[in-house]
């Protein structure tokens, strides 16, 4: 299961559904993997919201169960693809890429992954 940026920003900030984001996560805790672009943004969301828990929720996130994997060329290529042929920001064509490639389902709150020809869980 890919981890899309959403989920863990719910979950740290406390947001809309954070409870279904927990329940999630620890439901597939084995199996949970996130690109590191996403990593990047969810650490840069981290940083300009909670400066001063930065560094907490930093290792918070970075010593989880989550499997972090870096883009290769194919699925910089899938990204690419993604953003012509759906209407998708930068971390989520990665997301999208990483669970094309690895064929797995994204979990999100973020309702712009309703398009994907791609199965996607997301709290309704």
């Amino acid at each position: 299961m890919v981890l899309d940026t959403s989920v863990i920003l719910a979950i740290f900030f406390k947001e809309k559904h954070y409870e279904w984001a927990v329940e999630q996560m620890n439901t597939h805790a084995r199996q949970l993997r996130m690109s590191t672009v996403n990593l990047t943004e969810a650490l840069i969301h981290i940083q300009d919201r909670q400066p001063q828990l930065f560094h907490t929720l930093e290792d918070e996130l970075l010593c989880n169960s989550i499997r972090f994997v870096a883009p290769d060329i194919k699925q910089a290529q899938i990204a690419a693809q993604a953003r012509i042929k759906f209407p998708l920001n930068l971390g989520h064509c990665f997301a999208y890429a990483l669970a094309v490639q690895e064929d797995c389902p994204i979990l999100t709150l973020d309702k712009d992954f309703r398009l994907l020809d791609h199965p996607v869980i997301y709290h309704s």
